[in-house]
């Protein structure tokens, strides 16, 4: 007897759940980024996605827990990026300069981000993520990765050796988020947020660093 063409039925349904939820967030991440959290609707969603409502409730029980999926979703794309740009570099030093520099471009590169920012300066909705699920854990060791880059540099004569190694990865989280408090200072033609960005990067390095063996 031939075998069938068809994959299992567990398999097509899974297939077709995950396309679901797939399209679910592709629609949210659209309105998410023109509406803004708090004027984006879930039934909105559902008619775009061509699905019911309580199709979208059966994937995520909110609105909140949709918004976190998108991020997440997103911030899996972003962890790519970063491990194939940043982690190769020979040089710890230069590791934590392309950490900020490759923040501030993934920040300006998504619309979404710009938008929760300018909506919820107190940026509640990452605070709220960073605390969700495997999140914390996750976080503790991007910050024991951190660590070991200052540890790392202070070892090759990169970095200064009476440097806070602890508080190194807190002071780069705080910087990650400078690119959202910009507005006020870069006002007319002051200075682009750019180079503002760029100055920030280069002046906490040179705080990092060694003094030069003359």
């Amino acid at each position: 007897m031939a075998a069938s063409s068809h994959p299992p039925a567990s398999s097509a349904g899974r297939a077709s759940a995950e396309a679901r939820r797939q399209r679910i967030l592709q629609v949210a991440k659209g309105h998410f980024e023109r509406f803004g959290f708090r004027r984006t609707r879930i039934e909105d969603i559902a008619r775009d996605a061509g699905i019911a409502k309580g199709a979208v409730y059966l994937e995520f029980e909110s609105k909140e827990v949709l918004l976190h999926a998108v991020i997440e979703a997103l911030f899996v794309e972003i962890g790519r990026r970063y491990a194939e740009e940043v982690l190769p570099l020979e040089s710890p030093r230069e590791r934590l300069r392309a950490t900020l520099r490759f923040a501030y471009r993934e920040f300006a590169r998504d619309a979404l981000f710009e938008r929760l920012g300018r909506e919820d300066p107190e940026l509640a909705v990452f605070q709220s993520l960073a605390k969700a699920g495997d999140n914390p854990r996750k976080a503790d060791v991007q910050v024991e990765m951190i660590r070991g880059w200052v540890r790392e540099g202070i070892e090759r004569g990169e970095l200064r050796a009476d440097l806070d190694v602890d508080a190194v990865p807190f002071v780069i989280g705080l910087l990650r988020f400078l690119h959202y408090h910009t507005a006020l200072i870069t006002t007319g033609d002051r200075i682009t947020r750019e180079r503002l960005l760029d100055a920030v990067i280069d002046i906490f390095i040179a705080g990092l660093s060694a003094p030069s063996k003359r």
